[in-house]
C-alpha cells in the first residue's frame, strides 16, 4: 500500500466518521458537505473527489452496511430458505444487533424502510447466483420475505422487551412453522 493509498482511505474514514457524526444528529436531507467538510477536516473538493454529493455518500454507505449483514450468513443457499429458516433466522437476528447502532443511524428518518427491502433484494440475489431456480421458486421467495422482513420487524419492535435467546427462538420457530407450511403448499 503506497502513501497515496494512505492519504485516501485516511478520508475515506474521516468522511464517513463525520457523516455518522452528523447523521446520528439530524436527516440526511439537512446535512451540508460544508458541515462534514468541517468536521472531517478536509476541503469539499476533497469531498467531492470522493462522492457526488451527500446522497451518494448516503448510499455508498447504506450499500456497505446492507452487504455487513448479507455476508455474515455466509454461502447463503435457497436450501437456507427451503431446510434451515431457524439458522437463518438466528443468524440475521445476529447480523442486525451486531450493527444495530449503524442500522439505526444510516437508516433513520426517510431512509428507515429502505435497510430491510435493500438486504431481502441482496439475499435474493446471492441465492439466485448459486441456485438460479430460485427466482421461479415463489413458495421460498415468500419464505424468504417472511424470514427477512419479520426478523427484522420483530428486532426492531421488541428487541430489548424480551431476552434475546428467547426472541430467536420465537422467531426460529415461527420461521419453522412458515417453512413447513410453505414446502407443503403449491402455488
Amino acid at each position: 500500500m503506497g502513501f497515496l493509498d494512505i492519504r485516501i482511505e485516511k478520508t475515506e474514514r474521516a468522511i464517513k466518521q463525520a457523516f455518522m457524526e452528523l447523521r446520528a444528529q439530524k436527516p440526511l436531507e439537512k446535512i451540508k458537505v460544508k458541515e462534514l467538510c468541517d468536521l472531517a477536516c478536509i476541503n469539499k473538493s476533497t469531498f467531492y473527489a470522493h462522492y457526488q454529493d451527500i446522497y451518494a455518500l448516503a448510499n455508498a454507505m447504506e450499500d456497505e452496511m446492507v452487504e455487513v449483514v448479507v455476508e455474515s450468513l455466509p454461502q447463503l443457499t435457497a436450501r437456507d430458505v427451503s431446510e434451515r429458516t431457524e439458522w437463518l433466522t438466528r443468524e440475521m437476528f445476529r447480523a442486525f444487533t451486531r450493527n444495530q447502532t449503524e442500522i439505526g443511524i444510516l437508516f433513520s428518518g426517510s431512509r428507515q424502510g429502505l435497510f430491510i427491502n435493500r438486504v431481502e433484494a441482496a439475499m435474493s440475489k446471492c441465492i439466485s447466483e448459486s441456485d438460479p431456480s430460485f427466482d421461479a421458486d415463489v413458495v421460498r421467495k415468500i419464505v424468504l420475505s417472511f424470514c427477512v422482513q419479520g426478523c427484522y420487524y420483530t428486532f426492531t419492535s421488541y428487541c430489548g422487551q424480551m431476552d434475546e435467546k428467547r426472541l430467536v427462538a420465537l422467531l426460529a420457530s415461527i420461521a419453522r412453522a412458515a417453512q413447513k407450511s410453505g414446502c407443503n403448499t403449491t402455488i
